[in-house]
């Protein structure tokens, strides 16, 4: 059985203490315990529309965004584009498509920036999850980023540090990139009131989420498995 856990989002610097959304993150119920997928790719798109559309059915209606990941495979699957399509045409909440930094195998860059033009022309709203990592190198973004809505930056790929000015580089670039280019920001992984601070004074973000702010917790109106 799946289902998604949620982790609240907040906006900038600002604009109150209620969250606007939450990013979903999925996890699967083995012997009694949540866990991780095995795979993730291994999660089709039915059980997906199902997930999201239980969600959406728990969302107050102060709620104005969700997100969740695909990996590349199911990224560049017309099958994953249609199943967003569908869930979005049947609800006011914005869904963000993160498309993660993994590597799949066969899955070529072209393939990928052909696939978030897809989205975007049907009006979907597409997330680079964790920038700067994994496959998600500043010229893959940079690639794509016609079609791309917003960037997230994972403190967490960055840990352990000291504080988060020694990071301030790589953070730099994303906002100013952000700013330069009109793209929303996110910036995960907040643990400290320090680190929030810090963020608050400097940069000009669009949405923060961690741990400092609120955790995952299971987000569903389900009674039966999948």
């Amino acid at each position: 059985m799946y289902r998604f856990f949620g982790q609240p989002k907040y906006a900038g610097v600002g604009h109150g203490q209620s969250p606007i959304g939450y990013e979903l993150f999925i996890r699967q119920l083995v012997n009694g315990q949540w866990v991780l997928p095995t795979d993730f790719n291994d999660i089709t798109a039915e059980t997906l529309h199902q997930l999201l559309t239980d969600v959406i059915l728990t969302m107050h209606q102060s709620v104005e965004m969700l997100s969740f990941n695909l990996e590349q495979n199911q990224f560049v699957d017309p099958v994953f584009l249609d199943m967003v399509t569908d869930v979005q045409d049947h609800t006011k909440i914005n869904l963000f498509t993160e498309l993660t930094e993994r590597l799949a195998s066969g899955i070529s860059a072209e393939s990928l920036v052909r696939a978030a033009c897809a989205f975007h022309k049907r009006g979907l709203l597409v997330c680079i999850d964790d920038v700067g990592t994994g496959q998600n190198t500043p010229q893959m973004v940079l690639s794509m980023n016609g079609s791309v809505d917003e960037y997230k930056f994972a403190f967490q790929d960055f840990r352990p540090y000291d504080n988060i000015r020694s990071i301030e580089p790589q953070l730099d670039f994303w906002y100013h990139l952000a700013q330069r280019d009109h793209k929303m920001l996110a910036i995960e992984g907040v643990e400290t009131k320090a680190e929030l601070t810090e963020i608050q004074n400097k940069y000009n973000y669009d949405v923060v989420q961690g741990y400092l702010l609120g955790r995952p917790v299971l987000l569903s109106s389900a009674t039966d498995s999948n």
